[in-house]
């Protein structure tokens, strides 16, 4: 354990040092009397011990003491955009609306000239033409030279959270938003780089297979938790995880890397044995694969790190050398660069691993046990019981002593913990491992052919569903929690390091196992009677389990009855609009997308059943954002028969986006205008009602005018899409009153002043309207005064508003219409023409 003090006191001096920021002439002063000090023990055979420690949490003080002082040149302008030329130095993201990545500098326009420069910024660009004709999204690759132009902003902080803080950690110094970016020719990069661009292209081609085999949110949360990609990941999912305390298990660090350690480490030695040390060397080719398509964080490079610093302690016959070949790490980590102290991620990374590590001889015990249960139990029924209870106390050792050791520095550093967040996560971790080999299997099995992954999706669906629902439920039942501070901090590490050291706490912790194998006897109902059955050993049972969940998915998917009714469902998408249309034979349009890439998607999942990837008709009613963006990431994620567009809009902000991704999936749209009728099955026909065939030109909103306006009719039930046309295109459909009137109005604009006047709905004389707006809009939508309309005409128990009810669902079986609401109780049925 020496070397374990000896790096902890380098830990602590370094620590020390960061905070006091020692002159450098005491330090020195005292490394001299230090030194004496040793040389006096010596000589009167004293231990040099104490003197050592005090002269390694020295070296530590002068450790610190040579880190350069230099700050990242400020690049912040006040006279206009910031020119700035550099490298795109990590994964690019994608955001709602635009690209993320991190951007090395390497030269600013001052006056005209550019000027050598070394700093480090987060950039929001939209994609040049240029990339969008040559390349698939996200369009910017690692390693891209670009020139970019725009608004570079100072971060500033989230309620309590310290954003710019949180960026300086990771060495970035403000927030470019482009106007526009310009693609450089590439320079020779180094062997690093082209490694790092190949790992990326990896990560990236993993991700797209797990959203080709899963549905939302499951496979934004198996890309978060597997690797590290959370940009698309709902906002509600992520809110859960942060109310229930278990936010951190998003963030990939030392949890993750010690799950993945322990998992191989068990199965590698349980298949190839413990010869030779074949199944340590498999546990860090496996550590260091995860790490490799996590996208080389620096959280899981140190894990990385520390986790094969510990497998060879295992592997040179010194298992009891675990807790100092860590910290030995750890301190080479520190004396590399000492800032890492005051990351969260390191923190966690190694208080995670160390856990992990040091509870694996608590799990043979238990999994030793009650595999013996297993083998001596009288029935199939029991062994199964003990082989499920020795899976899942494996699972839970882990679970425990991950959360154990991390828990306190997520309460600190986030200030406040739910009282039932440490609960919560011992909840949600079993799930864990499953979640990550399920994931990674579903994805590798994706590079080679769609259908296994989706198998092996249908299989990760279940622990996903787990987790999603452990973290759902609990913010309903937590408290507001409590505050923690560093003293608690130490306090309890020092108690968890002092049952550590305490001389017969393994003996008190046997015991702890002797009184559980004694309360799980009762529940199994030992029998002691002679004669035994031969276990059911664990791959069997998860063979039996596996092809039990696929043959039930097989069946639910191919033998699910049909629905005889027509469903339409103006989706809660934000401030924009988008409705799906699902007809009794099965036929699925799409209208308009919403206003960012990911929203619609999501939307979609709640709608469409699990492995549904098909969609007939898409119809863009016109190419504002609000309407289309989302479209395009439907065109990459589902099959699309076929596109209807109305008039051209060369102008249009996302219109090269657009036009790409048609491009990309191969298709070709048809442009339509009033008229034009689709028949989607007997007796449900779309009717084009705008734009006309010479279209407005010199309105006050153009496009807004020439927007796609259709009416959908089933049996004696209407529904009339009025997208976002105003007052000049409703005069001219009122013209003709005969095609305009309907059962359901979907309001024009989301309820703008400048639409739905009450001319026009004299004439569509609907009996139900639902507006589609987002909550808290800045154009304060819908508009009182056409709410006051529509309530006056109608009643208020037949307007219906996206951003109060949530997704509206109209059911019809051609006579009657039943609605149903997402987050209010609101339903009405019957006749309501």
């Amino acid at each position: 354990m020496k070397l374990a003090f000896l790096a902890a006191a380098w830990i602590a001096g370094t620590m020390l040092g960061l905070e006091v920021d020692p002159p450098l002439l005491p330090v020195g002063l005292l490394m001299l009397a230090i030194l004496l000090l040793a040389l006096l023990s010596r000589a009167v055979h004293w231990p040099v011990w104490p003197a050592l420690l005090a002269g390694v949490l020295l070296l530590g003080l002068l450790r610190v003491e040579a880190l350069p002082g230099a700050a990242a040149p400020s690049l912040l302008r006040d006279d206009g955009p910031t020119v700035l030329v550099g490298r795109i130095s990590d994964y690019p993201e994608p955001t709602a609306r635009r690209i993320r990545f991190p951007f090395d500098v390497n030269a600013v326009d001052e006056a005209g000239f550019m000027k050598p420069v070394s700093a480090r910024i987060l950039v929001y660009a939209t994609p040049p033409e240029s990339l969008l004709a040559s390349r698939d999204s996200e369009y910017f690759r690692y390693g891209d030279e670009l020139r970019l132009e725009g608004e570079l902003r100072r971060p500033q902080p989230f309620g309590n959270f310290d954003y710019p803080a949180y960026l300086a950690n990771q060495g970035i110094s403000g927030i470019l938003y482009t106007h526009s970016a310009h693609m450089l020719p590439p320079e020779p990069g180094s062997l690093r780089s082209v490694l790092l661009g190949k790992v990326f292209d990896l990560r990236r081609a993993l991700a797209d297979r797990l959203e080709q085999a899963m549905t939302e949110p499951h496979a934004s949360l198996a890309q978060a938790l597997l690797l590290g990609l959370r940009s698309a990941l709902p906002e509600d999912v992520e809110e859960s995880f942060r109310r229930t305390g278990t936010s951190h298990l998003l963030a990939i660090s030392g949890l993750h890397v010690g799950v993945i350690l322990a998992l191989t480490m068990v199965a590698a030695s349980r298949l190839l044995g413990r010869r030779w040390h074949v199944y340590l060397a498999i546990s860090v080719a496996v550590v260091w694969g995860y790490a490799l398509v996590s996208g080389l964080p620096i959280s899981v490079v140190r894990a990385a790190i520390m986790g094969t610093v510990l497998l060879l302690a295992w592997a040179v016959g010194r298992p009891r050398s675990v807790l100092p070949s860590l910290a030995l790490s750890a301190a080479v980590m520190v004396g590399i660069d000492p800032k890492v102290l005051g990351q969260v991620s390191f923190q966690l990374s190694f208080t995670a691993l160390a856990g992990i590590v040091l509870a694996l001889p608590y799990r043979a015990r238990i999994s030793g046990w009650a595999a013996r249960r297993a083998e001596s139990a009288a029935t199939w029924r029991r062994a199964w019981f003990w082989e499920g209870s020795r899976v899942a106390s494996s699972a839970l050792v882990i679970s425990a002593a991950a959360t154990l050791a991390t828990w306190p520095l997520v309460a600190v550093n986030f200030e406040r913990v739910p009282l039932l967040g440490i609960f919560t996560t011992l909840l949600a971790l079993p799930a864990l491992p499953a979640i990550l080999v399920g994931s990674m299997a579903t994805a590798t099995a994706g590079l080679v052919h769609v259908l296994p992954s989706q198998f092996f999706g249908w299989l990760t669906w279940v622990p996903l569903s787990y987790l999603l629902g452990v973290v759902s439920v609990f913010p309903t039942v937590s408290f507001s929690g409590f505050w923690v501070g560093t003293p608690f901090l130490w306090a309890w590490y020092l108690m968890l390091g002092g049952l550590l050291l305490i001389p017969g706490g393994f003996v008190r912790l046997k015991a702890v196992f002797a009184k559980l194998e004694e309360i799980m006897g009762r529940v199994a109902g030992r029998d002691s009677s002679s004669g035994s059955t031969p276990g059911l050993s664990l791959g069997s049972a998860m063979f039996a389990v596996a092809l039990l969940a696929g043959v039930v998915v097989l069946w639910v998917q191919v033998f699910r009855p049909a629905d005889e009714n027509l469903r339409v469902h103006i989706l809660d998408v934000g401030q924009g609009d988008s409705t799906l249309i699902d007809t009794p034979g099965g036929k699925q349009v799409l209208v308009d997308g919403g206003p960012d890439l990911e929203g619609l998607v999501h939307a979609l999942a709640g709608v469409l059943s699990p492995g549904d990837r098909t969609l007939d008709l898409v119809v863009v009613t016109h190419m504002d954002e609000d309407h289309a963006r989302g479209l395009i990431e439907v065109l990459d994620r589902y099959e699309v028969e076929a596109v209807l567009m109305g008039t051209t809009d060369d102008g249009a902000v996302i219109g090269p986006q657009w036009e790409a991704a048609l491009r990309r999936n191969g298709i070709e749209p048809v442009q339509v205008a009033a008229d034009h009728l689709v028949e989607l099955e007997p007796g449900i026909t779309l009717q084009v009602l705008n734009p006309p065939a010479t279209p407005f030109a010199g309105t006050p909103a153009d496009r807004n005018n020439n927007s796609v306006v259709m009416r959908l009719s089933h049996g004696r039930i209407s529904y009339l899409l009025t997208a976002d046309i105003e007052a000049p295109a409703e005069s001219r459909l009122a013209q003709n009153p005969d095609s305009l009137k309907s059962t359901v109005l979907k309001v024009g604009h989301h309820g703008s002043r400048s639409s739905t006047t009450a001319s026009f709905l004299e004439k569509v004389s609907p009996s139900l309207a639902v507006v589609s707006a987002g909550a808290d809009n800045r154009y304060g939508h819908p508009h009182s005064e056409v709410m006051d309309r529509l309530i006056r005409n109608l009643g208020p128990a037949s307007v219906f508003r996206t951003d109060l009810d949530g997704s509206v669902e109209l059911i019809s079986d051609g006579v009657d219409l039943w609605v149903k609401t997402g987050n209010a109780p609101r339903l009405r049925g019957g006749d309501v023409q």
